[in-house]
């Protein structure tokens, strides 16, 4: 069990206990008595007669609308009642990491909400809810079309995975012996507006991210060895030299697969050299991902907020922008352009262990060149995924999208972002294949050891792959190696 005592005690290790291995939350006493401290004044501002977006008010556009007090609680209700997406569902560590985040939110009091709605979130976490929330069509300011679907079956509607199974709303609450929520003033607008999903977004996709690339940090250190490349550009003194952290650390890996590079031969290509570059930029931008997810745990994205009296600023409504969440958007948007990097130096890499002339070894890695093709549609089916990696490092985040009769002229493009580099990993995975499966080809044709780091990590390759003795189908080959680097089954650290 996790206890949250405080505002922003919500780290990434302790989300990742709730979302990926099912622990229980308690919130403390005392911070919930605050909640409600700080929802009782803004309650006595409203009956003051203050104006508050969503509450008082229609919301976009429609804010030039007054909600009465006869209708402003039923108006709470009807704005979780909304919803518009389309496709598969989001994976249920994203749903539910959103309404962990949404939930250590509301704790810092200054959403408005009550500790009552703060302790039925944290039961249905508890009872492993994973909200069904469609992926596709749900960018908008604010998340609103997704949050309307994580909050519906809160209220008896929409549906959860519960065990694998969509179960609708109602009777979701019914097993768990819970009656359908009524928000309360604010409470309905808190509910969906405000950026939850952008770091449970980038907290899925981070891990992945780190372990694929340590997985082409490897296929570039098995190609350099069978290719015989020169070894000396791997030395880690070189990353000191240019001053890069994450750059050194990917040359002391290699460093520690290949060995230290004792000859002096002439250089070899360019995207042998520069891997310690690439691999190591696009390291660093993973490690700024995780930092940007741990900062967002502990934020506030909701909007508008209640303050209190601060800094020479008078107690009241805040409206807010930060339920933009430009950070993650841009981090994602660079992730996605790295890993394009990332594959262009593995195609290029195969490519010159297909040729006899960089690799010493037979043209096309065949066992006996011109009878057979050898490897050369590994490289074929290669570029095809290449060409779909580029297209999906075109960032998401440059587009301009207005809304709301131009009340939302900017939204945020995070579940795009998300979505590309998802996919833009997958296309690594295809490419990276390949140049396993020719690293394993390549392996069974070259008589020579390779250092014992890297044959640990051949062993798991050739017991998927047969060596190319006569030409066939590689499909399999390909499909086994990817199942390899989707589990991360080749770096042993």
């Amino acid at each position: 069990m996790i206890r949250l005592e405080r505002p922003g005690d919500l780290d990434l290790a302790r989300y990742r206990r709730v979302v990926g291995d099912g622990e229980t939350v308690e919130i403390a006493p005392a911070l919930l008595e605050a909640v409600d401290a700080a929802r009782a004044r803004m309650l006595v501002h409203l009956e003051g007669g203050a104006s508050a977006y969503g509450v008082t008010t229609g919301v976009g556009y429609l804010s030039r609308a007054r909600i009465g007090p006869e209708e402003q609680l039923a108006f709470q209700r009807s704005l979780i009642a909304r919803g518009a997406g389309a496709g598969p569902p989001l994976p249920a560590a994203v749903t539910r990491g959103a309404l962990l985040i949404r939930l250590a939110g509301f704790l810092h009091g200054t959403a408005g909400v009550s500790a009552d709605l703060c302790r039925f979130l944290a039961a249905r976490l508890n009872d492993g809810w994973a909200p069904v929330v469609p992926s596709r069509g749900i960018t908008s300011s604010g998340e609103v079309i997704a949050l309307s679907h994580l909050a519906q079956p809160l209220a008896g509607d929409g549906a959860v995975l519960l065990g694998g199974e969509a179960v609708p709303g109602a009777e979701a609450l019914a097993r768990a012996g819970a009656a359908p929520y009524v928000p309360g003033l604010k409470e309905g607008i808190a509910l969906v507006n405000g950026a939850p999903f952008a770091p449970a977004l980038g907290a899925d996709l981070g891990p992945r991210c780190a372990a694929l690339l340590d997985q082409a940090t490897l296929a570039g250190a098995l190609t350099a060895a069978l290719a015989t490349q020169p070894l000396r550009a791997f030395s880690p003194r070189l990353g000191r030299l240019k001053g890069e952290p994450a750059q050194e650390r990917v040359q002391v890996q290699l460093a520690a697969w290949l060995g230290p590079g004792a000859d002096d031969r002439p250089q070899g290509p360019v995207s042998f050299r520069v891997l310690p570059q690439v691999h190591g930029a696009a390291l660093e931008l993973v490690e700024r991902l995780e930092a940007q997810v741990e900062r967002e745990l502990r934020g506030v994205s909701d909007s508008p907020l209640f303050l209190d009296a601060a800094d020479g600023e008078p107690g009241g409504f805040y409206p807010s922008g930060n339920f933009h969440p430009a950070a993650l958007g841009l981090s994602l948007d660079g992730l996605a352009v790295a890993f394009a990097q990332v594959g262009n130096l593995s195609a290029t890499r195969l490519h010159r262990l297909l040729d006899g002339r960089f690799s010493g070894l037979p043209d096309q890695l065949a066992a006996e060149p011109g009878r057979q093709t050898g490897l050369i549609l590994a490289h074929k089916t290669v570029l095809g995924h290449v060409a779909e990696l580029r297209a999906l490092a075109a960032p998401a985040g440059v587009h301009q999208l207005d809304g709301s009769t131009g009340q939302e002229d900017v939204q945020a493009t995070t579940f795009l972002s998300a979505g590309q580099l998802a996919r833009a990993l997958d296309e690594l995975e295809h490419i990276l294949a390949a140049e396993l499966v020719a690293a394993r080809q390549a392996h069974h044709l070259r008589s020579e050891p390779l250092p014992p780091p890297l044959a640990a990590a051949m062993a798991p390759l050739a017991a998927a792959v047969e060596p190319v003795r006569e030409d066939r189908s590689l499909t399999r080959d390909l499909a086994a190696v990817r199942g390899l680097l989707r589990f991360g089954a080749l770096v042993q650290w």
